[in-house]
């Protein structure tokens, strides 16, 4: 498996007359491109006819771009159904939890729990890795098209129906067990059998158990899962020496019902699409959360090199339109990418689309065929970033800091959100409140310039003696056995950060039986008797002299064993003088307890005395600027930094164009590369 930088293209050459393939193949290699992904969506061209197999298109396809040095990554056509599947099956079309039927003529409108798709979807793709298996032409595959997006981590159909009862007979074995697990007795919403429990739909007013929506939410997860793996299967019983098998994730990282982690299990890493502007979006994503979806991709396995596999080139969207970003700035994405643990970046889309539903997701390309400034920007940064960055891509990133998340919480969250503040609608399928909160939580460390993973809390644990400090923000449903693993951990040494609600409730979502923080009370030194929501508003605090704010929740914090870390001044709050935040040693290590989320001027001079609290060394250059520790395969230490501001920046001595970058030694007065 090769650890340089790659740069490729999402090409469709289906969508394309034969005669400009040659021409394009010639092109991208001029760039500099390596590597084109294809056939994702192309199921009916290869199987025109149910078993039936075509693969010349793509194979003159893929032999076009290989006489240019180019290989192809094989997309699995998995997530468009061909005419002919929904005709004879029409009950393969997924049903969403708002009772609307798909049509075919979408994307990700299929269930995973069809027979006859699931049957169908893995004839194509064991088909695909008989075909291009061992071919030194094909780089890797693709499974599928960002599993789970556009609402399909939840169906409602009849095949769902049937699937749900059978996983809670596995799970529960009997019905009282169930019924109890979800506190059933409450709203007379007890069960008799496992074939009485609905799949849960949106419901006109007041909604479902919310030990149901846990369950069908876990359930789906795992239908999902399953899907996956039998294409990662496949295609690794085929793949040849060097052959690699991923699948594209999506934003938002965090709230998405299904399991990533479990997902991408059996694949060599995960691949992520990245669009930190899209569609009607005045602004920009902040370059912090950018940073966290980036760390997150790359924790699912494990923390080895991940791959872009849709990089935005320039202004994107389905229906609607919004902020152009400098072109500059759209190449200091694929930097960012790079820094934070990218070995491989595919941009999207080689050409923009003539016709059909992406009509407005403008490619390297535009209809007049001539170079665009968005090619030409991103072809100098690729040649820049290959001379630079090909001796750290393909090195794992180390970081002292983790920030853990929990699917369950974020499942939990997803439905019942505590707090307006926790609320945000990414689109009619997605509430990414909790993506929001994580990104505000991962924003110090990235601001201060401390490398961070962000993991699930059973391979933080698993790492557990890797980091210096972990955060666990909204760790409502707490394991007793991570908090007892976290206990020895911050005796030895370990800093803990936790945050507002931890320990509310017990791994099956009921209320803990212990005043909060739960299972966390004694290691935080800190009871929480009394809360309120602060919705969209704010509460004024101090953290020492400095002022700043609490927004979404206010902990009314006592201390037990903790001292203050920060305190509640707003007048208009009777709670004026209580704790904010406080933190607890215990052993050679730290406690602290977050009692809000703080705002930017609270989170800084209060991550800064925790960063440095735990050895760390906080480094602030300015708000626009990200700072990332890197080793080479030589074991030699860099600073990358990195502009995300319109403004030229002078930083640690370097020059900054307004959207540049810099990479300076960390070991040897070297100076800047």
């Amino acid at each position: 498996m090769t650890n340089e930088l790659e740069f490729g293209v999402d090409w469709y050459p289906e969508q394309w007359d034969e005669s400009v393939w040659a021409d394009d193949a010639q092109r991208m290699a001029g760039y500099g491109f390596t590597l084109a992904r294809v056939m994702e969506f192309a199921w009916t061209i290869v199987e025109p006819e149910p078993g039936r197999f075509d693969f010349s298109l793509f194979d003159r396809a893929v032999e076009t771009l290989y006489k240019r040095g180019i290989k192809a990554v094989i997309g699995t056509p998995t997530a468009t159904p061909p005419i002919w599947l929904v005709d004879a099956h029409p009950d393969v079309l997924r049903l969403s939890p708002r009772g609307l039927r798909h049509d075919f003529g979408a994307r990700r409108n299929l269930c995973y729990n069809a027979p006859a798709y699931r049957q169908a979807a893995l004839r194509v793709a064991r088909a695909a890795a008989e075909h291009f298996g061992g071919d030194p032409r094909v780089a890797g595959f693709q499974v599928d098209n960002e599993i789970g997006h556009e609402g399909s981590d939840r169906c409602a159909c009849d095949h769902c129906k049937a699937a749900w009862h059978a996983w809670l007979a596995a799970r529960y074995a009997d019905v009282a067990a169930m019924n109890e697990a979800w506190g059933a007795v409450f709203w007379n919403t007890s069960y008799g059998r496992f074939d009485q429990v609905p799949v849960p739909r949106n419901q006109p007013a007041t909604g479902h158990n919310p030990g149901l929506l846990l369950d069908y939410d876990r359930f789906q997860s795992e239908s999902a899962a399953a899907f996956a793996r039998e294409q990662t299967e496949a295609l690794r019983a085929k793949a040849g020496p060097g052959q690699w098998v991923t699948t594209n994730l999506f934003p938002p990282p965090f709230s998405n019902a299904i399991d990533m982690e479990a997902l991408t299990e059996g694949m060599d890493f995960a691949s992520w699409d990245n669009y930190p502007i899209w569609g009607p979006q005045d602004e920009e994503h902040p370059w912090q959360f950018t940073a966290a979806a980036e760390s997150y991709v790359r924790g699912l396995r494990g923390n080895v090199p991940f791959t872009v596999m849709e990089e935005m080139s320039g202004f994107q969207g389905h229906v609607c339109l919004g902020k152009l970003p400098p072109e500059e700035q759209v190449a200091l994405w694929s930097v960012q990418a790079i820094a934070r643990g990218a070995n491989r970046v595919v941009f999207f889309r080689w050409r923009t689309a003539p016709y059909g539903q992406e009509q407005l997701c403008y490619g390297l390309l535009d209809a007049d065929d001539q170079e665009t400034p968005r090619l030409r920007a991103l072809a100098a940064m690729m040649k820049r970033a290959r001379e630079e960055l090909g001796g750290l891509a393909g090195q794992k990133l180390k970081s002292p800091v983790c920030l853990a998340y929990s699917k369950d919480d974020a499942r939990v969250l997803r439905e019942q959100y505590l707090s307006k503040g926790l609320y945000l609608e990414a689109s009619p399928n997605a509430q990414a409140g909790y993506d929001m909160e994580l990104g505000k939580w991962f924003a110090p460390y990235a601001t201060f310039g401390v490398n961070a993973d962000a993991r699930s809390v059973r391979s933080m644990v698993r790492e557990l003696p890797s980091y210096r400090l972990v955060a666990l923000p909204l760790y409502q449903m707490a394991d007793p056995a991570v908090a007892d693993a976290l206990a020895a951990w911050v005796a030895g040494g370990g800093s803990l950060v936790l945050g507002y609600r931890a320990g509310a409730r017990d791994l099956r979502n009921h209320a803990a039986d212990k005043l909060l923080p739960g299972v966390f009370a004694e290691l935080a030194g800190v009871r929480v008797p009394r809360f309120e929501s602060l919705n969209l508003g704010a509460a004024e605090l101090r953290v020492g002299p400095w002022r700043g704010k609490g927004t979404v929740w206010a902990d009314l914090i006592e201390l037990t064993t903790a001292h203050p870390a920060a305190v509640w001044s707003d007048k208009e709050k009777f709670y004026k003088g209580a704790p904010a935040a406080a933190v607890n040693r215990v052993g050679k290590g730290s406690v602290w307890y977050l009692g809000t989320s703080p705002d930017p001027a609270a989170m800084f001079h209060l991550y800064r005395r925790i960063l440095k609290d735990a050895g760390l060394k906080p480094r602030f250059y300015g708000a626009q600027i990200e700072r990332v520790a890197r080793r080479d395969a030589e074991g030699r230490e860099w600073e990358l930094f990195l502009n995300h501001s319109p403004k030229a920046r002078r930083v640690a001595g370097l020059p900054l164009p307004a959207w540049g970058w810099a990479k300076r030694r960390l070991d040897a007065a070297a100076g800047p590369v």
